[in-house]
């Protein structure tokens, strides 16, 4: 033993070498530490293991076995492990080994092959979910109606699959013309859905659609009898800055301009209009892609002036023509 002794190599301070060691028992404490531990106090019964290294005798601390607690070292007696001289005194006839930094670096390159095999997965998944969306592109167009599977409903709108591998997003402004209308309310996850396809942008991998855009307008179906030049009735439903809007039916409201309120020039509509008062105006522009009607009250009063006017000149004019008659009657009595 003392000639393998002068055979261990020293170690400069924090230096550590690999070595192959051999596990030949279990130290435990000693008697004392058995004193200690009856009078209550918690003092580890194993305190590490006997090891054969570069020919003589060392020590592996029972912390630097593995990095996890351990009850029973029974089963590395006689086991060949890799490890690491971490400290060496001749003097003392001391030689320390450790295991703990290899297995945290092994720990630690698995971890990373664990990463590396996760991003390796995801990219796999990344790139044949981008080629199933390249060939689905090619299955649909703008401006096309499709029925679609809702895959996720959010506060802003509904996910639908168009087709197999596509996914597009409904708005909520596009899921109905009821402006109150939400997500969860039109429709589930798992629900099918008729949609518009409104646009696709392929470079940000985005398509927009629309299930309003596959319904019946119902502002249309409300506003088919408004014509342009119809005198109508309305109420003053509320102001706006430049003029009134007025209610025409329960679906379709008209707008004022200020300067179609009154002959007189006016600063704001209010200061001849009320809330809820009935008015009669004519309907001088009808726009229904845009779902907008233009009144007019001053040309529906000078309308129904030039009515008054005419009707009064030709009630004149069959005056004029029967008393005509009655002169040339009473000319022809005379001869």
């Amino acid at each position: 033993k003392e000639a393998a002794w002068k055979n261990i190599a020293p170690l400069a301070e924090g230096e550590k070498r690999p070595a192959k060691v051999k596990v030949l028992r279990v130290i435990k404490k000693r008697n004392r530490d058995r004193d200690r531990e009856a009078e209550g106090q918690n003092v580890r019964p194993v305190v590490g293991l006997a090891v054969a290294v570069e020919g003589v005798e060392g020590f592996m601390p029972a912390s630097h076995v593995e990095l996890r607690h351990i009850d029973d070292f029974a089963p590395y007696v006689g086991q060949e492990l890799d490890a690491e001289i971490i400290e060496v005194d001749p003097e003392k006839k001391r030689i320390v080994v450790s295991r703990r930094d290899l297995l945290k670096a092994e720990k630690a390159k698995k971890h990373e092959e664990w990463l590396a095999n996760r991003e390796a997965a995801r990219e796999a998944a990344r790139a044949a979910r981008l080629a199933k969306e390249e060939a689905a592109y090619g299955k649909i167009a703008e401006g096309e109606v499709y029925e679609g599977k809702v895959v996720k409903v959010a506060e802003f709108g509904l996910f639908v699959e168009v087709v197999d591998g596509l996914v597009g997003l409904v708005h909520n402004s596009e899921l109905s013309y009821d402006r109150g209308a939400k997500a969860g309310e039109v429709a589930k996850e798992g629900d099918m859905v008729k949609v518009f396809v409104k646009k696709i942008d392929k470079e940000n991998r985005r398509v927009s659609l629309s299930i309003k855009a596959t319904m019946e307008d119902p502002w249309i179906a409300a506003a088919a009898g408004f014509k342009e030049g119809d005198v109508v009735d309305g109420v003053v439903d509320r102001f706006l800055p430049f003029g009134a809007l007025v209610r025409l039916n329960d679906k379709v409201e008209g707008m004022i301009h200020v300067s179609e309120i009154a002959e007189e020039r006016i600063e704001k509509p209010e200061d001849v209009l009320k809330i809820g008062q009935e008015v009669k105006p004519m309907i001088i522009k009808v726009d229904r892609a845009h779902r907008k009607i233009g009144l007019s009250l001053t040309r529906a009063k000078k309308n129904a002036e030039k009515a008054q006017m005419d009707a009064y000149m030709s009630h004149n004019s069959d005056e004029a023509l029967t008393n005509n008659a009655m002169a040339e009657q009473l000319e022809g009595l005379k001869k």
